[in-house]
């Protein structure tokens, strides 16, 4: 992905702020991140013509933030999502654990809301510390995916907007 197409992606997410308490001081930041991404494995099962079960495994190659000391910056991992689409409308979940640069973990839950024609995913997501900095973490937002893309059409790009509290 070239750097001007990461930075309209990240522009295109959207601000969004970040607070950070620490005791009753807080700290706000620029939430917004995008990562890149490849499937590794996708079945797709088509049960009826207007009815298709896809699972998949991703991993994701590492946030990009517009804070270089945002604690999502360089986070990567993998991914998997199990989505039912009858009659066009999605039910799917996705749930990828995240390594932060420290070795830290956090969670995001995904919800797929929709598909774009091309065959993107959007959605809303919530995040939850794991291990390290991150636990006692929360908070959530929205999520857009450029659909497939590359030779082989296995890889992506996704972008987050929201917001999270974390303790420090």
């Amino acid at each position: 992905m070239h750097a001007a197409a990461v930075t309209g992606a990240i522009a295109r997410a959207g601000l969004a702020l970040i607070a950070i308490t620490s005791g009753a001081t807080a700290v706000a930041a620029d939430a917004s991140a995008c990562y890149g991404a490849y499937y590794t494995h996708v079945d797709v099962l088509q049960a009826a013509p207007n009815h298709v079960i896809v699972s998949a495994s991703a991993l994701g190659t590492g946030y990009v933030t517009r804070d270089d000391k945002s604690p999502l910056k360089g986070a990567y991992g993998p991914c998997v999502l199990f989505n039912e689409v009858i009659d066009g409308k999605p039910n799917g979940e996705l749930r990828c654990v995240r390594s932060d640069a420290d070795g830290d973990k956090f969670l995001i839950v995904g919800k797929v809301k929709a598909y774009s024609p091309t065959g993107a995913m959007t959605g809303s997501y919530t995040i939850s510390g794991l291990t390290g900095k991150w636990v006692g973490a929360k908070g959530g937002g929205n999520f857009s995916e450029d659909a497939g893309s590359g030779k082989d059409n296995k890889h992506y790009f996704v972008c987050f907007d929201g917001s999270y509290d974390m303790k420090r």
